[in-house]
């Protein structure tokens, strides 16, 4: 994750902490951080660049 994705996950979290916190949910366990995880791997995406590589050559 780089400073930028690591600023904008602070900033999210801080505003979800109050009321998350007020409903019981603890964010220390959330896993909201892995979900921007998928971005850091390429490899992931590499059927999606290949299909949008196939559409624009058409």
């Amino acid at each position: 994750m780089n400073n930028h994705q690591n600023a904008i996950f602070h900033q999210i979290t801080n505003f979800l902490k109050t009321p998350l916190a007020l409903l019981g949910v603890d964010l220390k366990n959330f896993q909201f951080n892995k979900i921007c995880h998928f971005a850091n791997h390429p490899y992931l995406c590499k059927g999606l660049k290949l299909n949008l590589g196939n559409f624009h050559s058409v």
